[in-house]
């Protein structure tokens, strides 16, 4: 079981990520990048340089930024230890506590809030000469040997959001961004795949050696990409990079369309393409319908149009082996290779920026599961016993 300071911390991470993507979608400086654990918990740099360290505080129950609050020292701490490395972040960087704490009045934060930066630095140092607060101690230490001008230097810079968002309503606050990017009704959709990507970005930049930044333009290009995909012209794409899928987990009524192709003596590889497309197609069918983006007659359309354009296809195949006067099975075959590859190099698309080929290609392959085309001119003959034996069961 996770103990509840175990997901507390949990939830301290999640909030740090999603508060990053709330950041850089405000930030007003869009030659500013973004990073995660990079420099700080969040920070924004200008070509390498950090003009902003962020550390980020979430809190499950109320709490107060005192002057004896562990998250205020800890952060200076924090600080301390970065000015010491780069002494030159004092001429250039902002230092910003958002925290979901609230501010007491007359505090040292409330006094930074208001920019009475000498009262800040008066009460912090009573604090660090007189508290007995053993958890907070080393902080104190070490704020007593930091130079007087360096530390009212870090005062001064210091900025501190307080009674910020927590990470529900960071959420919220997400989605008032996204708001004008797409129709009303798709902004949740959209807000969630944003996220989805923010949150694989992120996971991918603390795995790597060198953190990696992101910039307002790449988030801004992903929101075109994604919202643009919620038009009346447009579908979601979803599942290009799906995990595999094996043909034995499939159910054997939705195998037919693979001993269709077997019919024309296809091997492996392509039997993998085509049920790949096959599971995506019908994954993504499902969540076009569970998303509302689509109703079933708009998909019943599109079927009955790539089956007129199969037919006419089908049409010629018939007529090319009739000039054969018996065509053995081998020129079936080869006419069969000859119509599904044909079939398959169609672009017929549910809409017309729908450019995914797995849309039409798996869509197909679903309509030669239920016989309705098929390639092998003879394929409904050979293949109706297990039509049959589905409507069986």
């Amino acid at each position: 079981m996770v103990s509840h300071n175990t997901s507390g911390q949990m939830l301290g991470y999640l909030y740090q990520v999603r508060y990053a993507l709330n950041l850089l979608m405000s930030s007003d400086d869009p030659s500013y990048q973004i990073s995660i654990e990079k420099f700080d918990d969040i920070a924004f740099d200008k070509e390498g340089t950090p003009v902003q360290l962020i550390q980020a505080k979430h809190h499950t129950t109320p709490a107060s930024l005192t002057d004896v609050s562990t998250d205020l020292w800890r952060t200076l701490n924090v600080w301390f230890d970065a000015i010491s490395a780069d002494f030159s972040l004092l001429d250039h960087t902002d230092f910003v506590i958002i925290t979901t704490a609230g501010v007491p009045d007359n505090s040292a934060a409330e006094a930074i809030q208001n920019q009475k930066y000498q009262k800040a630095y008066d009460r912090l140092n009573t604090v660090a000469e007189d508290s007995t607060n053993k958890t907070n101690a080393k902080f104190y230490n070490k704020f007593r040997q930091t130079d007087k001008n360096i530390l009212m230097n870090l005062v001064k810079r210091i900025k501190i959001i307080s009674s910020a968002s927590d990470i529900v309503n960071v959420e919220k606050d997400i989605q008032k961004q996204m708001r004008y990017s797409c129709k009303p009704e798709h902004v949740s959709m959209a807000t969630e795949r944003i996220e989805g990507w923010w949150f694989r970005e992120s996971v991918q930049a603390l795995s790597s050696v060198d953190p990696t930044i992101t910039t307002q333009r790449q988030l801004h290009s992903k929101i075109y990409e994604i919202t643009r995909q919620y038009g009346d012209d447009n579908l979601p794409i979803e599942f290009w990079d799906l995990d595999e899928i094996e043909e034995a987990e499939l159910d054997p009524k939705d195998r037919i369309f693979l001993e269709q192709l077997r019919l024309l003596q296809y091997k492996s590889r392509s039997l993998r393409m085509a049920l790949q497309d096959y599971y995506k197609a019908s994954m993504q069918r499902s969540s076009w319908l569970r998303q509302g983006l689509v109703f079933t007659n708009e998909l019943d359309t599109y079927e009955h149009r790539l089956k007129d354009a199969w037919e006419h296809a089908f049409a010629d195949m018939e007529e090319e082996l009739k000039d054969y006067e018996n065509p053995t099975e081998q020129e079936k075959i080869k006419a069969g290779k000859e119509l599904y590859r044909r079939v398959m190099d169609y672009d017929i698309r549910i809409r017309s920026r729908v450019d995914a080929s797995y849309v039409m290609q798996g869509t197909y392959h679903r309509l030669a599961n239920n016989l309705i085309v098929g390639w092998h001119v003879d394929f409904f003959e050979k293949l109706k016993h297990l039509l049959e034996g589905v409507n069986e069961q």
